[in-house]
């Protein structure tokens, strides 16, 4: 199981809206276009956009994350079962194939994608790693947080990115105020509570 908040340290083509049903908003991806039957969605990458080492995010990245996440979970495989092809169509466009056409819910489905570094997994610090397996390495990120330090079991702490990317864009607008955040653990509500009555959380 992924830590709580890990969430925080990666970003999505899109953004999904909270108070507006089925709308998303560009984040990674500046734009989607789509024809009209539906049968494909070509997303057109930020050339701003980046991870964390300073490195550009890039149609391989994109695609290596649609095909590492599917491999990794199932979940993630039947949830992408309808995507027949990935491919790079231009430096920084990628267009996701459909076997199947007229639903209008697959080009949003793909802009959800959280997006990986295929060179940190593929050509890290410590060499390639196997995305289905379990690791104690933090990933490369690109999003507003990053691991700060972490106790495994007992709690992780993430610190605010100071050269965040994105966080100028209208879609991160009043977001991500808290230069830390800590998860901590608690495997009994007995210490939970207690911890709670002595001002610890």
């Amino acid at each position: 199981q992924s830590a709580d908040g890990l969430g925080g340290i990666y970003e999505s083509l899109f953004a999904d809206s909270i108070d507006e049903p089925s709308t998303s908003y560009g984040l990674i991806a500046e734009c989607a276009s789509y024809p009209d039957d539906f049968s494909s969605v070509t997303f057109k990458l930020r050339p701003e956009a980046k991870f964390h080492d300073g490195t550009p995010i890039t149609p391989e990245d994109v695609i290596f994350s649609f095909e590492a996440q599917k491999k990794a979970n199932p979940q993630f495989a039947r949830y992408y079962a309808n995507v027949a092809k990935a491919e790079k169509i231009g430096d920084h466009e990628v267009k996701f194939t459909f076997d199947k056409t007229g639903n209008r819910e697959l080009p949003m489905i793909m802009g959800q994608i959280n997006i990986i570094s295929k060179a940190d997994w593929e050509a890290g610090p410590s060499g390639p790693r196997d995305i289905t397996k379990s690791s104690l390495q933090p990933a490369l990120g690109s999003g507003p947080y990053k691991i700060k330090s972490f106790e495994p079991g007992r709690n992780i702490v993430y610190e605010r990115v100071a050269d965040y990317w994105a966080k100028d864009l209208p879609v991160n607008k009043g977001q991500w105020n808290f230069d830390t955040i800590r998860h901590e653990y608690y495997r009994d509500r007995v210490p939970a509570f207690e911890a709670f009555k002595t001002g610890q959380i």
